[in-house]
């Protein structure tokens, strides 16, 4: 069975837990990229951010949210549901993890589209990550009871997709985990980039095989699945579910519709005698609250806008 390492006595006498989740950073590319890692997919996401994303994707606006996310010195943890990079070159790699290394908070990291976007090695990809990923995935991080399990829905895709897979090796571990984990008592946060749910993306960006990790939630049960990738800030649920399905938009997104502009979720987990009581709280990047919502587990969601 599994353990809790992170456990502590501090824990044990706060038995709840605030985590923040934030997603798709998109970091600027650093100008040391060799011109040959264009030579690919990689050259239309290039000509994008040119003339498009680097406008609206701003690092200003990214470092903003930090701040808000720094002032709340209860949390423990930050989770990152993909997309840190734009291209997914070694240079990002590398930048990304000094960024990382940086954060207010110890990060908690699973890659994204971006990410993958052409074929890449694990040395030059992921291993820059392990510190705050794994070696393989899924893997599992402790917040006292809380369990954030992650996984890898990210892949290089032809030109003009960006849809996602979780393989039979990543599903059989996921679902052992899952029941392990349930059946010690623990509150089952899955991280994921892309959202498995039917239509909340075009096909071509959405995870393809959604229906087969949705089984295996629906058979073993989740408290919460977080996830990146559609830039928006919903809230619905894993499909033929009602598991609680939560994105967040681009942490430096320049927006004025507020389900797209840069924004964090603040969640709090607190045991409840009928399973776990969850509490959200929306931010945008400064920090003003625009929305909250609470729910037991065992309850479907209700959300109230503030």
């Amino acid at each position: 069975m599994l353990s809790d390492p992170s456990a502590t006595s501090s824990h044990r006498r706060d038995p709840s837990v605030c985590l923040a989740h934030m997603s798709d950073p998109h970091l600027p590319p650093p100008p040391s990229i060799a011109w040959s890692a264009f030579l690919n997919k990689r050259l239309l996401s290039r000509i994008l951010w040119l003339s498009k994303r680097r406008h609206v994707l701003r690092p200003s606006i990214t470092a903003e949210l930090l701040e808000s996310i720094a002032s709340h010195k209860e949390l423990s943890g930050l989770l990152i549901s993909g997309d840190i990079t734009n291209f997914g070159t070694q240079e990002e790699y590398r930048q990304a993890a000094a960024w990382l290394s940086t954060l207010p908070l110890t990060p908690v990291v699973v890659p994204g589209n971006h990410d993958f976007m052409a074929p890449i090695s694990y040395e030059n990809s992921l291993a820059q990550w392990e510190k705050w990923a794994d070696s393989s995935f899924p893997f599992v991080r402790f917040f006292g009871k809380v369990a954030v399990i992650g996984l890898n829905s990210a892949l290089p895709t032809p030109p003009f997709t960006a849809y996602g897979r979780i393989d039979r090796k990543q599903r059989q571990k996921l679902a052992r985990l899952l029941a392990e984990l349930g059946e010690e008592g623990y509150c089952r946060v899955v991280m994921i980039h892309h959202p498995p749910r039917k239509k909340l993306l075009p096909y071509r960006k959405s995870l393809i095989n959604t229906s087969a990790v949705a089984d295996i939630l629906r058979t073993y049960g989740a408290e919460l699945v977080l996830h990146g990738h559609s830039h928006d800030a919903t809230l619905t649920t894993v499909d033929g579910t009602d598991i609680p399905l939560l994105g967040v938009s681009a942490a430096g997104m320049d927006s004025q519709n507020p389900q797209r502009k840069a924004s964090w979720n603040h969640l709090t987990f607190i045991p409840h005698h009928e399973g776990w009581q969850i509490k959200l709280i929306r931010r945008d990047h400064k920090g003003h609250l625009f929305s909250r919502m609470e729910w037991l587990s065992t309850t479907p969601v209700r959300q109230t806008v503030c």
